[in-house]
C-alpha cells in the first residue's frame, strides 16, 4: 500500500505581486531595521518595545518574530547595517583621495564619519552610545568595528612613519589609541548638539596625525 501514501506537502512558494516569499521576508526584515533606527535612535534601546518598532516599520508584531527572537538581536542587526554603510562610505572616500597622500585619505575618512552621525544623529546614538550597553554580542561587534578602523589606520601609518620610527613604537597601540580618541571626540561633539562647525571638528581630530609629521623626523605624507 506504500504507493497510496500521499507525498509530504511542500512549503508554499507562491508569488504575490511577482515576489517570492523569501524576498518578502527580506523586505520585511529591512523595514524592521529601518523602524529600529527610528526607535533605538530617538529613545534608546532600553526603553524601546517591539510594538513601537513594528509601528515604525508599518508591520504587525508577528512579522517581528519572523526575523528576530529578541530586541537585542534586532539591535545587533541594526548596528551591523549601519557599520556596513559607514565602512562603504569610508572606503569610497579614501579611494577618491588616494592620490593626494595618507594624511588626506585619513582626513577624508574622518569627515565621512562625522558627517554620518551629524546628518542622522540616530546613527550616532546607536553606534556610539547604546552599542556599549545592549549585549555581549553587540559589544563584541562594536569592538570589532574599532579594530577594523584601527587596521585601516595602521596601513596608512606605515606610509607616514619610517621603519626606524616603527621599530621604536607599538604601532597597534598607536592605531587603537588614535581611533579611540577620534571616537571620543565625535561622541562629545554629538552630545554637544553638533554646535561646532564640522571643519573645526575635522581639524581637531586630525591634529594628532599632523603632530606625528611635525614631531617625528623623517615622517612623510606621500
Amino acid at each position: 500500500m506504500d504507493h497510496l501514501t500521499p507525498e509530504p506537502s511542500q512549503p508554499s512558494r507562491r508569488r504575490y505581486g511577482g515576489v517570492l516569499p523569501e524576498e518578502r521576508q527580506r523586505l520585511r526584515r529591512a523595514k524592521l531595521i529601518e523602524g529600529a533606527i527610528e526607535v533605538f535612535g530617538t529613545k534608546g534601546f532600553h526603553t524601546a518595545t517591539v510594538r513601537e518598532i513594528c509601528v515604525a516599520a508599518h508591520l504587525t508584531e508577528r512579522y517581528f518574530y519572523e526575523s528576530f527572537k529578541t530586541l537585542s538581536q534586532l539591535f545587533l542587526a541594526t548596528y551591523a547595517e549601519l557599520r556596513e554603510q559607514l565602512m562603504g562610505l569610508t572606503l569610497s572616500a579614501m579611494k577618491q583621495s588616494q592620490a593626494t597622500g595618507p594624511i588626506d585619505m585619513l582626513e577624508s575618512a574622518m569627515r565621512v564619519f562625522l558627517v554620518f552621525i551629524r546628518d542622522d544623529p540616530r546613527r550616532g546614538r546607536i553606534m556610539l552610545v547604546d552599542a556599549l550597553a545592549v549585549s555581549d554580542e553587540v559589544a563584541a561587534l562594536s569592538g570589532a568595528t574599532a579594530r577594523d578602523y584601527a587596521a585601516l589606520l595602521r596601513q596608512y601609518l606605515v606610509h607616514i612613519l619610517s621603519p626606524e620610527q616603527m621599530d621604536r613604537i607599538n604601532l597597534n597601540l598607536l592605531a587603537d589609541g588614535m581611533i579611540g580618541l577620534n571616537v571620543l571626540l565625535a561622541a562629545r561633539w554629538m552630545q554637544d548638539g553638533f554646535e561646532e562647525p564640522i571643519d573645526k571638528v575635522v581639524r581637531t581630530n586630525m591634529l594628532p596625525y599632523h603632530g606625528l609629521l611635525a614631531l617625528l623626523p623623517g615622517a612623510k605624507n606621500r
